[in-house]
């Protein structure tokens, strides 16, 4: 099984904030003034294996160079000349990855400035006090918004007197109609019907009449002038009644449909300009009521209770001219005030290097180590990793920071946004390996050496690595259970194999 590994120890720092410890140079690079560097093995053996140059011994007008594996001490026995040993064993060999990280509230309780526009912050509660749920924690200036209130109620009461004469005129509207349907037009046409009847009568008593005066003159016993004036009574009773028929047919087929056209035009009319002033009332409404919530808005209340956080993050002020959460300032709708995490939510984002963000999975465990509390070892998961590169820098160096968000499991009442941390996140975890710290493993070009004891003395033997952690590294091939390796080989170099191992590391030299 191989399992990739994690960057060089020098580029990723230990959970405590500090670099592995080195073993000390031999006395002969001292006495020839060598001096430290980087040498990442990982760009000899395509990323696999990380290696650091810790000595350089230059002998006469030549110098000799070699690597080796970092790791923290562990226990072993000494021989004579000072050369610690370790015992190869079989054992557990976890692989983890490291950064250093920030550590935030995954649930964070904002108080964001809700008003339009600029506003002057007057009051604000100092960065890091402790507040209660429900306590004033700033206020805005609010006095060009109680102006525009005030102008606002004294419109909104002109609106209102404007709806109720405009619901009395569509009340007028609405009655003349009804009272002309229900009580001006069945009076008129009645009076027509009746004078209608009247003519009718009237015309049919006139020509009984002319009729019998007829056949009396005839007899001669009415004079002739008297039928002359019967026959002229029956006339104008003939045109009576022709009168009255027309004025029920004027009545029906146009003044009873022009009045209630009128009547209906003007409820209409009273209808709509009734709508326009109830709609203008709610708009005015509305704008009180905005007022009155903006001049709300410019008092703050904390959310929650807990420790209130000025939202002045580094992060967010970057490159922009923002002045500093303080009272005098002036602050826009939608920016975010303060902040009040949530302590027993906490998270810590990690910048995990390029190399080793492919192998980084939510759900994979961590360790967390605060530097502000040394002996306090927490627990996490991953949760997320971004998928693009952090903005923010590279760590010094052209190497890309991706963010993972470790979730930190238990409370902890002492944690605080902005803390620094260091995270070990596990990768893999192999049972029953061979394997040696990594400081026993000597690097001359591309291939690996261990000194191993043996009868004759301290002898030099090449070895095939593969997977290894910050502190062990497996060795597949070239060693037994139970050798014992020398953990400064540097120590027991030779002259002449400094010169071969500077040459092997410095072709370009030659």
């Amino acid at each position: 099984m191989t399992l990739a590994t994690q960057p060089t120890a020098e580029a990723r720092p230990s959970l405590n904030g500090s670099t592995p410890p080195q073993p000390p140079p031999s006395a002969s690079a001292a006495s020839h003034g060598g001096s430290g560097a980087l040498a990442p093995r990982s760009e000899r053996r395509g990323g696999r294996l990380p290696a650091v140059l810790v000595g350089l011994a230059v002998v006469g007008a030549a110098g000799a160079a070699l690597t080796i594996l970092p790791g923290r001490l562990w226990s072993s026995n000494v021989v004579g000349g000072g050369t610690p040993l370790h015992r190869a064993e079989r054992t557990r060999l976890p692989v983890t990855v490291n950064a250093r990280g920030t550590i935030e509230s995954s649930r964070n309780f904002e108080v964001v400035n809700k008003v339009e526009g600029q506003t002057m912050i007057l009051f604000i509660a100092p960065d890091g006090s402790t507040v209660k749920k429900g306590e004033l924690v700033c206020e805005l200036d609010s006095s060009s918004l109680r102006e525009k209130l005030t102008n606002e109620l004294i419109t909104v009461r002109q609106a209102e007197a404007d709806l109720q004469n405009a619901v009395k005129t569509r009340e007028v509207a609405d009655f003349a109609l009804r009272e002309y349907e229900g009580g001006t037009y069945p009076q008129t046409r009645q009076n027509a019907d009746i004078a209608l009847i009247l003519a009718r009568t009237n015309l049919s008593q006139a020509a009984e009449r002319f009729e019998w005066s007829t056949r009396m003159h005839e007899r001669g016993f009415v004079a002739k002038s008297q039928t002359i004036a019967d026959r002229d009574s029956k006339a104008n009773f003939e045109i009576t009644l022709e009168r009255a028929r027309t004025s029920i047919d004027v009545l029906e087929g146009y003044t009873r449909r022009k009045k209630v056209i009128e009547l209906q035009a003007s409820v209409q009319k009273a209808r709509s300009d009734e709508m326009s002033k109830r709609a203008k009332l709610a708009l005015e409404q509305s704008k009180r009521k905005k007022y009155e919530g903006l001049v709300e808005h410019c008092k703050l209340y904390a959310p929650a209770d807990g420790l209130l956080v000025h939202a002045n993050d580094a992060m967010n002020r970057r490159g922009s001219d923002q002045a500093m959460i303080q009272e005098g300032i002036s602050v826009r709708e939608g920016q975010v005030l303060m902040r009040i995490p949530d302590v027993t939510a906490m998270r810590v984002d990690a910048k995990f290097d390029e190399t080793v963000v492919s192998r980084l999975r939510p759900g994979q465990r961590a360790r967390i180590r605060v530097n502000a509390f040394q002996n306090l070892e927490l627990r996490g998961a991953v949760v997320a990793v971004q998928p693009i590169a952090d903005p923010s820098g590279r760590d010094g160096t052209d190497v890309q920071l991706y963010t993972a968000k470790v979730v930190i499991e238990g409370t902890s009442t002492s944690l605080r946004p902005g803390m620094a941390a260091q995270v070990e996140v596990l990768i893999s975890e192999a049972e029953d390996l061979l394997a040696i710290p990594m400081k026993a493993v000597l690097q001359i070009g591309s291939d690996d050496y261990v000194y191993v004891a043996g009868p004759e003395g301290m002898l030099r033997r090449g070895v095939r690595l593969g997977a290894s952690n910050a502190e062990l590294i497996e060795v597949v091939e070239g060693l037994q259970v139970g050798e014992l390796v020398s953990l400064a080989p540097l120590r027991l170099m030779t002259e002449r194999e400094k010169r071969e191992a500077f040459s092997a590391a410095t072709p370009h030299l030659r």
